[in-house]
């Protein structure tokens, strides 16, 4: 009995990762479980060149050397990523990651079909969990924090046992596979957009832009915690099922356990659905704590339905609604 348990183990966890890297769909799985937005990159690429003009595999290739290769000025400014970071990150990347997140960090690794949610495919520049504005890039700590804490609830471990170093190497090596992503990715969405190759110097400009650290700002916490006590639970709870304040209910139910009358309606950037959150429960993917649901609630949660209350709700309102959600969770 105990052989066949530690095959049925080695054929669900160990397997997948010895399959072929980074394939569209793996071998065995049904190609309708991949969303129309996560369509592989090279399937767009073909797309084109069949219908429009040959030569933009080659023009994307060539432009992403030039503009964010080891020898390119971004490269040696070192304003945009910190080159030393990169062979030892993608060292790191390559033992910890690979398998779930695929060798060019799209998300297709040997282990995806396996995985629910799947890994987060990072060539597209979102992040769900970030201490920046809604739709903005995340700041270093906040792609550090998720590697260090993990990702509850889902297959995303923790990194901890790993040395503080690996873990900013881990950090940059990401950031540098988003970055240099997004612009292909740009580029491939602007050909597919006008029918032509679009100008390289130009998609710099904009992922520059993007990703510049000197322009992405942390907005939270906009105020210090309040007392959490029953009149603080009970302000919470008025705002969380107000449809002219923050209407949560209407997605996360009365109750909070996640069946709102919009609950089964929504999908994720990437084009996959998604529910939203028992609260009930007391899991959240970025953490529990005072903070941490601070951030969800004011920054959002970038790719996915759930909205900033940032510039809707003042500090202490937002302050009300962490400790009525924390309360769902001590009620069970």
């Amino acid at each position: 009995m105990a052989v066949l348990l530690w095959l049925i183990a080695f054929a669900l966890f160990v397997a997948p990762f010895f399959r072929e890297q980074d394939s569209a769909d793996p071998e065995g799985v049904d190609s309708s479980v991949r969303s129309e937005l996560d369509r592989p990159f090279d399937e767009g690429i073909k797309t084109f060149e069949e219908e429009y003009e040959p030569g933009l595999e080659e023009a994307i290739r060539e432009a992403s050397e030039e503009w964010l290769g080891k020898d390119s000025e971004a490269a040696k400014s070192g304003d945009l990523f910190e080159v030393r970071r990169i062979q030892p990150g993608r060292l790191a990347y390559e033992k910890h990651c690979v398998g779930c997140h695929g060798s060019t960090g799209n998300g297709a690794g040997a282990a995806a079909s396996h995985l629910d949610p799947r890994p987060r495919n990072f060539r597209q520049g979102i992040f769900k969990f970030t201490s920046t504005d809604t739709g903005q890039r995340p700041l270093h700590r906040d792609i550090f924090g998720t590697i260090t804490r993990g990702l509850k609830g889902s297959s995303m471990p923790d990194f901890r046992l790993l040395s503080e170093e690996i873990r900013w190497d881990l950090t940059e090596f990401v950031r540098y596979m988003a970055i240099r992503g997004e612009y292909e990715q740009l580029m491939l969405s602007l050909a597919l957009e006008d029918e032509e190759i679009p100008d390289p110097e130009e998609i710099a400009e904009i992922i520059f832009d993007r990703w510049n650290p000197s322009t992405l700002k942390a907005t939270y916490p906009a105020g210090p915690e309040t007392t959490s006590d029953e009149a603080s639970v009970a302000r919470g709870r008025a705002l969380y099922l107000d449809a002219g304040a923050a209407n949560c209910q209407t997605c996360h139910g009365e109750t909070g356990i996640g069946d709102g009358p919009s609950a089964t309606q929504f999908k994720d950037a990437w084009g996959y659905p998604i529910i939203p959150r028992d609260l009930t429960t007391g899991v959240f993917r970025a953490g529990s704590g005072p903070e941490d649901l601070y951030r969800s609630i004011s920054t959002g949660v970038n790719g996915t339905p759930m909205t900033a209350y940032g510039s809707s709700l003042t500090p202490d309102q937002i302050w009300d609604l962490v400790h009525f959600v924390q309360s769902l969770s001590t009620q069970n």
